[in-house]
């Protein structure tokens, strides 16, 4: 019976989420692209702009799921590095 390193699991949890955060800089990229392109306001400022590229995220499905997944990522990934160092603390 074979053993998994506790160690290679969290390579492949963090280069999971390493992949999801790049997805989601990538719709993010989109996004404020598109508010960009359709920006009609002679008004404009840093603020204006993150906002309506918010909102735009908001209304985004994948964005919405990256998000979750990540939040879960996130959490499997701690909760495995937690019981990787008391595996390691106790001797396996």
């Amino acid at each position: 019976m074979s053993q998994q390193d506790p160690g290679e699991g969290l390579d492949v949890a963090r280069q999971e989420l390493d992949e999801l955060r790049e997805r989601m800089a990538a719709v993010k990229e989109q996004a404020a692209t598109e508010v960009e392109e359709k920006w009609t306001s002679p008004i404009r400022t840093k603020d204006l702009f993150d906002i309506k590229v918010k909102q735009k995220l908001a209304n985004n499905d994948e964005y919405q799921a990256l998000q979750t997944r990540i939040r879960e990522a996130e959490a499997r990934l701690a909760a495995d590095s937690a019981d990787a160092d008391d595996s390691a603390a106790t001797g396996g």
